[in-house]
């Protein structure tokens, strides 16, 4: 624990490995061998050999206490498979929560922080009908498709796991607090960094090899050309690993990467079911539940026919129709559908309150209310 704690870099730790042996040969080795034949500098050294304290030791136990999390060194039983076989396996992982189990079938979804409306919708609904099925959704927490990729999971009562790139117990960003104690308690929080660390913008591209090494398969939701998600994407593909793509508005620079990854040879998928229906393949999918095969053992994928427009299409009031069309073009502001539509505010806040309930609509964080597509309803 202290081997992992004390440092942040994987290659470090590698080096240190390999000409010492072991953590504790590290922990005995003086400040002129770990400069002479770990390759530190004479700083890095120094700093290392202080935290080789009672004091340093007892506060990372008081704040793993605090946090409710645990560490696992690389070499347990349970330590998970999908880490253990990767080019750059990380040594240690701290967590809070139930730790993934091998037998499970995961499914990756990455994707922007600044996410539209659309993919919003698209994220959480897929994730939430997939986690009804029995997949685990692993993401990242961070801002934009990775909360919406946690919150469909917990949406469809399923089990999700965050991988941070900070230390453990703490969310992070801040903002994910809530979400970050919803995950615990219905999956798991994992991250190579001990409590305390910040995220620096050099752990979020390390910590998405872990992210692609859980998943059975990718999901990418909205992505720029250059961004996290296409390192994840990489990761994902030196891993073996099949890399699924929702498509955007050609319009949408959000949507750029996701067109280029269907060019490349990413599966294009525009519902649950096709996904689904390629991850039965896989040896993992047996553990999913089992209402989705017939009596004649063939799977059967209800979600096409259950969120057409045909089996959710409800009443609608003249202005609620009026509202509807105009959000299905587009997201507006409040001040944009009174003067598109030539409501008054009252008539409006009316239309707007009945669309919600029927959950045709929904408003983003910035006040923007935007149509959600009848067929994920």
């Amino acid at each position: 624990m202290w081997f992992c704690a004390s440092m942040t870099d994987n290659a470090v730790k590698r080096r240190l490995i390999t000409r010492f042996g072991g953590p504790a040969e590290v922990y005995a080795a003086d400040v002129t061998k770990l400069c002479d034949v770990g390759e530190l500098s004479e700083i890095e050294a120094e700093r290392l050999a202080g935290t080789r304290t009672e004091k340093y030791t007892e506060q990372l136990i008081r704040s793993l206490d605090r946090a409710e999390s645990r560490f696992m060194w690389h070499e347990e039983s349970k330590f998970p498979m999908a880490f253990r076989e990767i080019d750059d396996p990380p040594f240690g992982i701290f967590y809070t929560g139930e730790l993934p189990r091998d037998s499970e079938c995961f499914l990756s979804v990455v994707g922007t922080r600044l996410c539209s409306p659309y993919g919003t919708d698209v994220a959480t609904e897929f994730c939430r009908i997939l986690a009804e099925a029995g997949v685990v959704i692993v993401s990242g927490m961070a801002l934009g498709i990775d909360g919406c990729a946690h919150r469909g999971a917990l949406d469809g009562r399923g089990r999700t796991v965050a991988v941070l790139g900070s230390g453990i117990g703490r969310a992070y960003p801040a903002d994910h607090k809530d979400l970050y104690a919803q995950i615990v308690q219905n999956g798991c929080v994992i991250s190579e960094y001990a409590p305390g660390v910040p995220g620096l913008k050099h752990h979020f591209p390390h910590r998405n090899r872990l992210i692609a090494a859980l998943g059975d398969a990718l999901l990418v939701v909205e992505a720029k050309l250059k961004s996290g998600t296409m390192i994840t994407v990489d990761r994902a593909l030196e891993q073996g690993k099949e890399v699924f793509a929702i498509p955007g508005r050609i319009t949408d620079r959000n949507s750029d990467g996701c067109h280029r990854l269907i060019k490349q040879g990413a599966q294009l998928v525009t519902d649950p079911a096709e996904i689904l229906a390629i991850m039965r393949e896989k040896p993992a999918f047996s553990q999913v539940a089992g209402t989705l095969e017939d009596s004649d053992g063939q799977l059967y994928l209800p979600i096409l026919s259950e969120y057409t427009e045909k089996n959710t299409k409800l009443p609608l009031a003249s202005n609620e129709k009026m509202v509807y069309a105009s959000l299905r073009l587009s997201p507006k502001s409040f001040d944009q559908l009174v003067w598109e539509c030539g409501l008054t505010p009252a008539s409006l806040s009316r239309a707007l309150y009945a669309l919600s309930q029927s959950e045709r609509i929904r408003q983003t964080r910035d006040g923007l209310y935007f149509a959600r597509e009848s067929r994920f309803r």
